[in-house]
């Protein structure tokens, strides 16, 4: 990592610490923790070892010569980076992992992983374009944000019709490339990859709904969404700290703050939120390396 993308993210980081210290959120998350339902935690925590699961049956589909508990560990462990290096350099620990514990060429691994990324993207859209009606039709005061999203929808297809359009016209064996790709990467494979893809961010949401109501915050599956989607997207922006503190914290606040929400108050929550999110993708890490560990002695 460039030394100056690292002083960046310190840099956020320190801005953030003053932040909290500033409005006083240790006290407040202090006060929450003493109030806890470890019952929601503890669901939240099996429906997310889930998440892991349906991933490595995702990757599965295209690399099926690793088992699934192996994959399943291999994801935790490239999760836990992915979650605290900043600038989503953590994305480069999945390929060195298959590379090194099993051989696996760092192309065809980082390709998969690219169009798994892809559908994480797709699914994402279409869960919070859902949430985004869901929450409109209870606050009038959204209600230009769904239609925005689907006007947005429309050119983007319109785009992606003309490019294909252009290409076809420009490229005489286009259409052959686009058959030879859907053989090499069979359409069947990817529609499952999709179905997978959803069922993944149902379960993490869900998961991520538990973690709000042990904080006694019911928000509802929708509005989980809604709010967790714009920390979701911080996550890929090009600004990105040290284990997306401050950054992802903003996007959650943002979240919040659209229904109806003060930032002060929604501040502790996405601190928690994000705190705990970080707590479990580590023990899934650790559980996982020593779970791979012990295979490879084996």
């Amino acid at each position: 990592m460039k030394k100056g993308n690292l002083l960046i993210s310190a840099l956020i980081l320190a801005v953030f610490v003053y932040v909290l210290y500033k409005y006083d959120v240790f006290s407040q998350i202090s006060n929450m923790l003493r109030d806890l339902s470890y019952k929601d935690i503890a669901f939240s925590l099996f429906i997310y070892i889930f998440v892991y699961i349906f991933r490595a049956l995702r990757l599965k589909l295209y690399i099926d010569e690793i088992p699934l508990s192996e994959m399943a560990s291999v994801i935790g462990v490239h999760t836990f980076f992915n979650n605290v290096m900043p600038f989503r350099s953590g994305e480069t620990s999945f390929p060195l992992i298959l590379k090194k514990l099993y051989g696996i060429e760092m192309t065809r691994s980082s390709v998969i992983l690219f169009g798994a990324r892809i559908f994480d993207l797709l699914s994402l859209s279409i869960l919070f374009l859902l949430s985004l009606f869901s929450v409109s039709f209870s606050d009038k005061r959204l209600i230009f944000f769904p239609i925005l999203a689907v006007l947005l929808i429309a050119i983007l297809l319109f785009v992606i019709y003309k490019f294909l359009h252009f290409f076809k016209e420009k490229i005489p064996f286009f259409e052959k490339l686009i058959v030879a790709s859907a053989v090499l990467f069979r359409a069947d494979k990817l529609l499952l990859m999709f179905l997978f893809s959803i069922c993944i961010w149902i379960l993490k949401f869900t998961a991520f709904m538990f973690i709000l109501n042990a904080a006694h915050l019911g928000l509802g599956f929708f509005k989980t969404i809604f709010v967790s989607t714009f920390a979701e997207f911080t996550t890929i922006l090009p600004i990105h700290s040290i284990g997306g503190f401050g950054t992802f914290e903003a996007g959650m606040v943002g979240g919040f703050s659209l229904i109806g929400m003060s930032a002060k108050k929604a501040l502790p929550y996405a601190v928690y939120f994000h705190t705990l999110i970080l707590c479990m993708s580590g023990f899934t890490a650790l559980s996982g390396w020593i779970y791979l560990s012990l295979r490879r002695k084996s």
